[in-house]
């Protein structure tokens, strides 16, 4: 598709089903056959308004979360042990993943944990890291420039990248080298000179103590001497004012053609495609300038576009740990997705939340099909489709109501198999994969006839069980 034309807003007569569905599975988790009605009846621009325009709040959420009690209860410091708390802040996440009503402030969020990225293992407190966690979902679709600063200011990175005690006699390049090369502008465009005297800038940028969760400037260990960023002089300031250095430098890295292409093509990689043309690039990038480099805005334009829903970005792609069993959740309609050990089993599949592999946070694409980590895969959409069965909410266990999943279609293997392909992959199984779904399928239809109305409903939901785990595990259900 041509540049020129593949931000324009997508035709009326374009908007239909799948579209609707690809919508969903890139700015949330998927949708529901019940979920995509109602996504289509709102059209092009109101479906995208639906997932862009999130409430600042959303109090019937925190409710659900609070009458879960102590098992997503926010743990206070020294009421546990530092891990224990870690731990129920990822579950407390990937829970509000599974059931919030608005999934694109979750996915941004965790966009932004792998793009300024920290990890437990340096940061350890607990309070840090859900005020970092916070932050991402408060301003996460808001100016790229309001995120900078606060992520500049955040006690977490302040500790991750070891910026909290860097001083004027002896600053730390740490916060410096990260805010060019991963942070804003990305490599070769910038020189060493540049990481030396934003390290300057940056230094009095610290907390009161290691664990204080608040930000603090400290003149005493601020140079207020003149920096040169960029060929830019950056004028000198002391006392209280020297805060306003660091402001300054962030305005200015913002404010360059290369911050844009720089922050555009993750968005591109992360919501379109793993390896975006650079025409593409540059488009987007324009519009991020043009909103103010608002993130918000910005998937305003793409959402809506020709270009995001054109056939070639369709399953191209590969689901991420997170998004694969969130998104899996969802669509089973999965209840009480804490108490499936989550966390645990993301980490054996190599995506730890809370822990990226390091700053430049995890790799993306066909990394995440690996062979080494497809065993644990499995065993995750096996663990999702052995959830007790219930039709009303449950506490103490994982639960989804597999009856609901395979009602009226004893009878119809076939169409048992469009259905559940139709919830879980919005698309059909390749024949050869379907053929032996069907084979397996068919091999009980002898007992439903054969038995009892209590029997039957058993064999069913077994059928259910079963035709969930072969999709879960299939290649059509890694992309999305």
């Amino acid at each position: 598709m041509k540049s020129r034309a593949w931000l324009e807003p997508l035709a009326a007569e374009r908007w239909d089903r799948a579209a609707a569905a690809h919508l969903a599975r890139r700015a949330g988790f998927g949708a529901t056959p019940e979920e995509l009605d109602r996504l289509v009846a709102l059209g092009p621009k109101g479906v995208v308004a639906s997932f862009v325009d999130w409430p600042e709040e959303e109090p019937l959420l925190d409710q659900r979360q609070a009458e879960h009690g102590t098992a997503l209860a926010d743990l206070r410091e020294g009421t546990t042990s530092a891990q224990d708390a870690v731990s129920r802040l990822r579950e407390q996440w990937l829970w509000r993943m599974v059931a919030t009503e608005h999934p694109l402030r979750e996915k941004l969020a965790l966009l932004w944990h792998d793009h300024f990225a920290t990890a437990e293992s340096k940061v350890v407190r607990v309070a840090l890291l859900r005020r970092q966690y916070e932050t991402f979902q408060k301003l996460g679709g808001g100016t790229f420039r309001a995120l900078a600063g606060a992520i500049a200011r955040d006690p977490a990175m302040l500790v991750y990248l070891d910026n909290r005690v860097s001083k004027k006699k002896h600053p730390n390049e740490n916060f410096a080298r990260e805010l060019f090369e991963l942070f804003t502008l990305g490599i070769h465009n910038y020189e060493q000179r540049d990481v030396a005297e934003v390290a300057r800038v940056f230094t009095g940028w610290t907390t009161k103590e290691r664990d204080a969760a608040e930000f603090r400037f400290d003149p005493a260990i601020h140079d207020s001497n003149d920096k040169l960023v960029l060929g830019q002089v950056i004028g000198g300031r002391g006392g209280a004012r020297g805060e306003e250095e660091g402001d300054l430098v962030l305005d200015l890295l913002v404010a360059r053609d290369e911050c844009a292409r720089f922050v555009a093509e993750k968005l591109l990689r992360w919501f379109l495609t793993h390896e975006p043309q650079p025409d593409l690039v540059d488009e987007l990038a324009r519009v991020f300038q043009q909103n103010g480099s608002s993130i918000r805005e910005t998937l305003r334009v793409l959402f809506a576009s020709e270009g995001f829903h054109a056939a070639e970005f369709r399953f191209r792609l590969y689901k991420t740990p997170v998004d694969w069993a969130v998104s899996g959740a969802r669509l089973l309609g999965l209840r009480n997705v804490h108490l499936l050990g989550l966390d645990k089993r993301l980490a054996r599949m190599g995506m730890k939340l809370l822990e990226p592999p390091s700053v430049a946070g995890w790799d993306s694409g066909r990394g995440w099909i690996q062979s080494s980590q497809l065993a644990e895969r499995y065993e995750l959409a096996l663990a999702l489709a052995s959830v007790a069965h219930s039709r009303r909410p449950v506490h103490g266990a994982a639960a989804a109501d597999f009856d609901s999943l395979g009602a009226g279609l004893e009878q119809d293997p076939k169409a048992l198999c469009d259905r559940l392909c139709g919830r879980l992959l919005q698309r059909d199984l390749a024949p050869e994969a379907r053929a032996v779904v069907l084979e397996h399928l068919e091999a009980d239809s002898a007992l439903l006839e054969q038995g009892e109305r209590r029997v039957a409903h058993r064999i069913q939901r077994e059928r259910v069980r079963t035709l969930t785990h072969l999709l879960l595990c299939s290649p059509e259900f890694a992309l999305a």
